[in-house]
């Protein structure tokens, strides 16, 4: 199934309706992006609407639902999803530690070894880092989920800080409502280490780019030679010790001719409980990534490690934040941390909302004046999302979308508030793909008729068997979901 198989069409006075039609399977699908709802069409059915809102052809030409759906006003978005920017420290659930961006490794396409600036050979103290708990995540309301995730460089090159922070959360009182993350090149994860983060329930991220010929081309020591040896014993150490495992796999321009097939590979011989594939690169301070995909091989390669993790039933992160959303029935309002209620510690235990920002200083205060007074891009950060910006509403990808990441747009585009081009074509592309195999799924629904609305159960097909869990998307703020409804059955529309 390609994206390219998609011809998309928006008409003048419904700019919550698109017309998504494909040849193979033959059909159309009506999608609302204010209703977050689809109608599946036979090509006759898929015509009569392009005849009607193109005014070609009158409504009654439809059946009444059909006509109520696809024609119904411009009714723009719920107030649920575009009113829920974070107002203080209270809206902060995700704490994200960095105890140094030092590292072990010298990956190519790395801008946090590149760029640590006044970071450079600092290491955040056990005491700074409980501190930092204390004073984000204690403030959340009780019960509230709230995640804890260390982040780098590589956190293992500060073992005591990291070892102390988890110990602080799992004798805290919201031990049970925390979810904790580590992400890691996993050349440190020793047996002892091993056992301790399983002990704690911490979810281990770690960076894997593929089979070590791929995986190599990239990620290389400090001192030369592979990683790919160590990194997978770090990562086997983890799953013998019952530690939830995650792959992270970043693909480049040098990296995308194999990447597909040996993403499959991997996935298939280390069986991990979720997955992640990077594809938009974080920018260096003189602009875009040298090293990164185009648009358009950055969603072919997302489609295809998606549609190879849902044949294993494996969650993946970047397609799942986009997937899930459409099967639920919300909206994505953020897709950068930074925007939807983060705060990040660097090693010189100031706090911020970036972690990429952390380097320059930017938007870091002391961490007792944390605060969203004193952090500037505290507030303005967080409306910095398609659901609240006029030229999106006419988006047909506004749903799923998110926005990207702001420090990507305030170094690439020159403005944090600013969208980033690349990212709209590439997620244009895979709500392309997402319709086609939706409509893939559900042909047989149609079983002679011109029309069938499609029901939350059905959706969930675009899903196959992965799951969407908490455990799984630990960040509430940027990929809470709710319980996805089993796939089912639904009588096709008639006149």
């Amino acid at each position: 199934m390609s994206f390219e198989q998609v011809r998309h069409e928006a008409f003048e006075g419904y700019p919550h309706t698109h017309l998504f039609t494909t040849s193979e399977p033959a059909g159309s699908v009506v999608f609302r992006t204010d209703a977050m709802q689809q109608v599946l069409c036979s090509p006759r059915g898929g015509q009569l609407v392009k005849d009607v809102l193109s005014g070609k052809a009158t409504s009654d030409v439809l059946p009444l639902a059909i006509r109520e759906f696809a024609c119904a006003e411009n009714s723009g978005l719920p107030e649920s999803a575009g009113g829920s920017a974070r107002t203080g420290l209270h809206d902060v659930q995700t704490l994200c530690l960095v105890p140094t961006m030092d590292c072990q490794l010298r990956c190519g396409y790395c801008r946090i070894t590149q760029e640590q600036g006044r970071q450079k050979g600092l290491r955040l103290s056990p005491q700074d880092a409980c501190d930092a708990i204390d004073r984000v995540l204690g403030v959340v309301p009780p019960g509230t989920k709230r995640t804890l995730v260390f982040f780098g460089g590589e956190p293992l090159l500060g073992p005591e800080t990291v070892f102390a922070a988890i110990a602080h959360v799992r004798r805290g009182t919201e031990a049970d409502n925390t979810s904790i993350m580590l992400q890691t090149n996993g050349v440190a994860i020793d047996a002892s280490t091993a056992a301790f983060l399983a002990a704690n329930d911490v979810l281990v991220y770690l960076s894997l780019d593929g089979v070590a010929e791929v995986h190599d081309r990239q990620r290389k020591l400090a001192g030369g030679g592979s990683s790919y040896e160590r990194s997978v014993a770090g990562y086997r150490n983890a799953k013998e010790h019952g530690c939830c495992m995650a792959i992270s796999a970043t693909a480049t321009k040098q990296t995308a001719d194999r990447f597909a097939s040996s993403f499959d590979e991997m996935i298939g011989e280390l069986l991990p409980d979720k997955c992640g594939v990077v594809t938009h690169l974080h920018p260096l301070a003189t602009g875009r990534s040298p090293h990164q995909c185009s648009a358009a091989d950055s969603a072919r390669l997302q489609i295809a490690t998606y549609l190879a993790a849902r044949e294993k039933g494996i969650y993946h992160q970047q397609m799942c934040e986009k997937v899930g959303p459409f099967v639920s029935g919300n909206w994505r309002r953020y897709a950068c941390a930074g925007c939807g209620g983060k705060a990040v510690i660097a090693p010189d235990g100031k706090a911020g909302i970036c972690e990429y920002n952390a380097g320059d200083g930017r938007s870091f205060v002391p961490l007792q004046e944390f605060s969203p007074d004193t952090v500037s891009d505290f507030l303005s950060w967080a409306a910095r999302s398609p659901l609240d910006t006029g030229e999106c509403m006419h988006c047909p990808a506004l749903p799923i979308c998110g926005g990207g990441c702001a420090y990507d747009s305030q170094v690439v585009m020159g403005d944090p508030l600013t969208f980033d081009p690349w990212l709209c074509e590439a997620n244009i592309k895979i709500i392309h793909w997402l319709m086609q195999d939706l409509l893939s799924h559900l042909q047989d629904r149609l079983n002679g008729a011109d029309f069938h609305e499609v029901t939350p159960e059905e959706r969930a097909l675009t899903l196959g068997n992965i799951p969407l869990n908490r455990a799984l998307a630990p960040m509430p703020s940027i990929a809470e979901f709710r319980e996805v409804p089993k796939a089912g059955t639904c009588t096709p529309v008639t006149e």
